[in-house]
């Protein structure tokens, strides 16, 4: 577990349709709750997760996502998504992602871990392709 505080957090309740017949959060939701976190931090930092500019558009997409599971989750558990900010590259963003049961009955419970990487990308003239975060972007991530 990173010793910082988190940059960023996010707190929900497991909803019964995201959950497997045998009532247990299904695994693509952890990505969906990861990639949630990830674009409410760039909201609250008023950082655009996708502009669309008539000559010029710019967006996020994921290059990399991975997770590793530690503890089952079920229908009505409090979740807590704990974001940091882990390198910041040229072009790149990867982001370290936590996510907790927190039902408030003992401690919390690390339920799965994650990373994803995101590139900034613009399109000009039609032609979409990597380019470097703008400087004031980066301010705002660090």
């Amino acid at each position: 577990m990173p010793a910082a505080a988190p940059h960023f957090l996010q707190r929900r309740a497991v909803e019964f349709h995201e959950t497997d017949g045998a009532g247990l959060v299904h695994f693509t939701n952890i990505f969906r709750w990861m990639e949630g976190a990830e674009l409410a931090y760039l909201q609250e930092l008023d950082i655009p997760v996708l502009a669309c500019e008539s000559a010029k558009s710019s967006g996020w997409p994921r290059v990399a996502v991975s997770a590793k599971f530690v503890a089952p989750l079920r229908f009505g558990d409090q979740v807590e998504t704990r974001l940091w900010v882990g390198k910041i590259g040229k072009s790149s963003v990867t982001y370290r992602l936590e996510i907790w049961r927190v039902n408030g009955r003992g401690a919390p419970v690390l339920s799965a871990t994650g990373i994803i990487t995101a590139v900034y990308v613009t399109r000009l003239k039609g032609k979409l392709g990597s380019a470097p975060i703008p400087a004031a972007i980066k301010k705002k991530l660090k």
